[in-house]
């Protein structure tokens, strides 16, 4: 029953990018560039589904590996083809940068960290995956349609990725089931880890609500009900199930229940207070045994305990001895230099990162690392808060910052190569509409409004006339 089940998967996987490509008829092939990109960064690396290994599980962790000579060959060649067409479609990569400060300094201090660590062509490797994709993300937005790009991506991922993770569990133990250090079953489907398998469910599903608000018309016709999204929609929460990733889960109704808020939750206060919070929690899990009886309760309803499942153990053996408390060891470095092997030994474990965003980066950077971060947060959040009321694409943004802001306090992403991550890097990247195409009537396109107020949002630091599109000057 295994194959047949595998061969109807795949029937309904390309039942699924037929119908979606044949919707979105106005993107041209290179969307399939960053499209199998994130199917990669969302499961497993590229040696793995040809059959190779590794020697570590799950990806962004132990950086004490050299990697496979093919991964390092797919990610290179994504990398630089996307860097290729973004700049044969006029791609002003100056004005870019410029309008994205708070990012560039983020990634000019950790090239600058790649000077103190103990592995510097290991650093500078990740870091340029890392910062390569910027180059992935404005192959995206270089589209003459940059939403409807980026809607088609991760709906196309998500076709692709969760029905394939339900027929692992169901038929391919060897795949998608690990077993834990307790003997606990673990569910991973198409991923390495069942923390990664939440974490694509909570990605891909925020941005399958925001399809479906797009697709759905605003009369609500239930003969134009987007089913196939909201059937993946299930399939997501299923496997979230299965995985029992409980952080995931919250995430993905936190986010939802943003992007749906309405009157004065859809305000500029209530967005203020959410940031708020959301920027206290990390501050709230450092002192949380001075005030356990205010954040018990929070953290047990993400499902872990006091201890964090452990994760308080790891954080007790990062002291000044492992890490320089002012600049860190250096991008990347900290698990698989000296600093962690002396965590090791002091745990008699191999540890393969603090699963926590925040005290990794901290490992990489020390606090100028953080306060970077921090900066980077409240200046892309303040924003995103600008036009919730009437925009789904900022509310979208906006959620996926929050999201992030809370899934990073179990689980490590903040500047690795994840799903999560780089659709951070997505909702930050700031490229100005152009205002006079946001001022056209939505009478003048035979479209309708939806589809004009979409195609009107095309990057300021795109040039006028890209090479895929016809001029995109308002008449």
């Amino acid at each position: 029953m295994a194959y047949p089940g595998l061969i109807c998967c795949l029937l309904f996987i390309a039942f699924l990018l037929m119908r979606d490509s044949r919707r979105r008829t106005s993107l041209s092939w290179a969307i399939w560039i960053p499209t199998i990109f994130l199917l990669i960064v969302g499961s497993r690396p590229l040696s793995l589904w040809l059959g190779g290994t590794r020697s570590y599980s799950g990806a962004g962790l132990a950086n004490d590996a050299e990697g496979s000579a093919v991964d390092q060959v797919f990610f290179f060649s994504m990398i630089v083809s996307s860097l290729i067409i973004a700049t044969l479609r006029h791609v002003k990569w100056g004005k870019l940068l410029a309008a994205n400060v708070p990012l560039l300094l983020f990634y000019l201090y950790f090239a600058v960290s790649i000077s103190w660590s103990e592995d510097p062509m290991g650093s500078t490797k990740r870091l340029f995956k890392d910062f390569g994709m910027l180059f992935v993300i404005s192959l995206i937005l270089s589209e003459k349609n940059p939403l409807e790009a980026v809607r088609a991506v991760y709906v196309r991922c998500a076709c692709v990725l969760f029905p394939l993770s339900a027929v692992c569990i169901k038929w391919f133990p060897n795949i998608a089931r690990q077993f834990a250090i307790n003997g606990e079953i673990m569910y991973t489907g198409v991923t390495t880890q069942k923390n990664t398998l939440g974490e694509i469910v909570l990605v891909f599903g925020l941005f399958l609500v925001w399809d479906c608000l797009e697709t759905w018309p605003a009369k609500r016709q239930w003969s134009r009900l987007p089913w196939d999204r909201l059937l993946l929609l299930l399939m997501g929460f299923w496997l979230l199930n299965m995985c029992q990733s409980k952080t995931a889960l919250f995430c993905l109704l936190m986010g939802a229940a943003l992007m749906l808020r309405k009157g004065w939750f859809a305000s500029k206060t209530f967005s203020r207070i959410a940031l708020l919070v959301a920027l206290s929690v990390p501050y709230l899990l450092f002192f949380s045994q001075r005030f356990s009886s205010v954040v018990a309760p929070v953290v047990e309803a993400l499902g872990r305990n006091m201890t964090f499942t452990g994760r308080t153990d790891i954080w007790q053996h990062i002291t000044s001895t492992t890490v320089n408390p002012l600049i860190g060891a250096g991008y990347w470095n900290f698990w698989g230099g000296t600093g962690g092997l002396k965590v090791n030994e002091e745990m008699h474990s191999i540890i393969p990162n603090a699963h926590d965003g925040y005290v990794d980066l901290y490992l990489d950077g020390g606090v100028i690392g953080l306060i970077l971060l921090f900066f980077m947060l409240v200046a892309y959040g303040r924003r995103l808060m600008r036009n919730l009321r009437g925009d789904r694409f900022q509310r979208l943004r906006f959620a996926t910052l929050i999201a992030a802001i809370i899934y990073n306090v179990s689980e490590s992403n903040w500047a690795r190569l994840s799903t999560i991550w780089f659709t951070t890097l997505l909702v930050f990247v700031d490229f100005p509409y152009l205002k006079r195409r946001l001022k056209m009537k939505p009478a003048s396109s035979p479209l309708g409004k939806d589809q004009t107020l979409a195609t009107a949002d095309v990057p300021g630091w795109l040039d006028s006339k890209p090479i895929n599109s016809p001029s995109i000057t308002a008449s």
